[in-house]
């Protein structure tokens, strides 16, 4: 049973590493619009960081859903719109670092929208949660010493992880 990383750049996760470009840890470069891949050839599917950057995401997740056996696994991960540090730039209007403009995010979703991409794509929602794995390492320990990150998790983690089933 494979588990395919779809957009895995540099840091395969799976059995099988998909990107759009060949660099060390891709063993096949693909769009995630076009799986060069049989039909439920994966039990799981993995696209960390990935959706944010497509033009069509729900036409990924429908060809995503296409190479997972039936009732196979999407597990994936958008950036937060609901993190703090990203309301705090836009509401001081602060100029937003090179750093977070070189990763061409062109979508972001709620909890509540990436529910309804993924029903739209024939995905049932099984579970999400928020987490903190970005560079802001600040925020956590002010959080954590406050115990904000226990009360308010969709405000001070900066990721937003789910897992889906195939339908």
């Amino acid at each position: 049973m494979l588990i395919l990383d779809v957009g895995c750049g540099e840091n395969k996760r799976g059995d099988l590493g998909m990107d759009i470009r060949k660099m060390p840890g891709v063993d096949v470069v693909a769009s995630a619009s076009n799986i060069p891949f049989r039909d439920g050839t994966f039990r799981e599917a993995l696209a960390f960081e990935v959706l944010e950057h497509l033009e069509n995401p729900a036409e990924a997740l429908r060809e995503i859903r296409r190479i997972l056996k039936t009732a196979g696994t999407l597990r994936s991960s958008v950036p937060n719109i609901y993190w703090c540090g990203r309301i705090l730039r836009a509401v001081l209007g602060t100029k937003v670092e090179a750093t977070h403009t070189l990763h061409e995010h062109i979508n972001s979703w709620t909890i509540c929208e990436i529910g309804h991409l993924l029903e739209h794509s024939q995905f049932k929602l099984v579970d999400y949660y928020y987490e903190d794995t970005g560079p802001s390492k600040r925020f956590k320990l002010l959080f954590g010493i406050l115990r904000l990150n226990r009360i308010f998790k969709a405000l001070t983690n900066h990721q937003l992880f789910f897992s889906a089933k195939r339908l």
